[in-house]
């Protein structure tokens, strides 16, 4: 129970104040060090994937250790560990800055202007955005959108409250080697490997749990409505279970595929990396064209997604409290 108090207080401080832009916020401090890390051992006479598990390891245990001896100094100070306990969950958590990006690019595609909706886009996609048309941009920023609600928000929680703030820090470690060395390509396909299986493995929960609560939200959202008046959690829970296994990654799948399926809409399909195309398959059916709000709706999806999860993991603590 303390867990879930210091992590509502964290999401109050993410809503109320956002991602502070700090040379020493936890997130850049961890992303430096992973880059130190790839710097020494990427030459090294060892195998690139040797290379790339010693590389995880030493990132993981000097994290682990400077949080440890953090946290013991915090103690001699009053309600010391709680206050550094709330600002670690606070650090891995991302609410309101996921929510700055996707509304800037809905922005400027309702101000008509296309080449600020790249730009701001860009921030947020791995893709080459300089040709994006709007219907691209649109679904790419919702794919994002998605995919960081597990990602950036519901993973880091879910960890926090099994393994306390070590646990939201260590997921954010792992999530960021991933996202520095989880690239497919000729430097990393090898270096990379260890990093990229781990962040599978820690998100394989979380991302079936987003994709779920999106699916359920979508449900709600829908009550009352004559399509799916007997089922209003169909057409996103029928997309998910259906498309999931679409992408590349085993857990993007999930949201993705729920958040197509809450929106109507179609999601994935062609897209150019790096100056080549690839053809991905489509998630989701066309029912309609994606509109700039559906930008917004994914965001409140996403939100109230969150919500739903507090509440449901209070009930399921005081339960299982009770029955003690």
């Amino acid at each position: 129970m303390k867990n879930y108090i210091l992590i509502l207080i964290a999401i109050s401080l993410d809503l109320l104040i956002g991602d502070p832009v700090t040379p020493i916020h936890p997130v850049r401090l961890i992303g430096n060090l992973i880059l130190k890390i790839e710097t020494l051992l990427y030459n090294s006479k060892l195998s690139k994937r040797i290379s790339g598990l010693i590389g995880v390891i030493i990132s993981l245990v000097t994290v682990i250790i400077l949080f440890t001896t953090l946290y013991f100094i915090s103690g001699f100070i009053p309600y010391g560990k709680e206050v550094f306990s709330v600002l670690i969950f606070y650090s891995t958590i991302a609410i309101k800055d996921l929510a700055a990006h996707g509304m800037k690019v809905k922005r400027a595609l309702d101000n008509d202007d296309i080449m600020l909706a790249r730009k701001s886009a860009g921030m947020i996609l791995s893709r080459d955005i300089d040709d994006l048309s709007t219907e691209k941009i649109i679904t790419g920023t919702v794919e994002s959108m998605s995919e960081n609600s597990s990602d950036s928000i519901i993973a880091p929680i879910f960890w926090g409250l099994f393994l306390g703030p070590v646990g939201a820090l260590a997921y954010r470690v792992i999530n960021t080697m991933d996202a520095m060395w989880g690239y497919k390509n000729s430097r990393f396909i090898d270096f990379g490997r260890t990093a990229a299986l781990l962040d599978d493995v820690a998100n394989f929960l979380p991302a079936r749990l987003t994709g779920m609560l999106i699916c359920f939200v979508s449900g709600l959202n829908k009550l009352g409505s004559e399509k799916d008046a007997g089922n209003p959690l169909n057409t996103a829970w029928r997309i998910m279970i259906r498309d999931h296994n679409k992408t590349a990654s085993p857990n993007a799948g999930y949201p993705e595929a729920a958040m197509a399926g809450a929106l109507e809409i179609q999601l994935g399909g062609e897209a150019s990396y790096f100056g080549k195309i690839a053809d991905k398959p489509t998630i989701g059916d066309r029912t309609r064209e994606p509109k700039n709000d559906d930008i917004s709706k994914s965001l409140i999806i996403v939100t109230c997604s969150v919500f739903i999860f507090m509440l449901l993991t209070v009930v399921i603590i005081l339960l299982l409290k009770n029955n003690k």
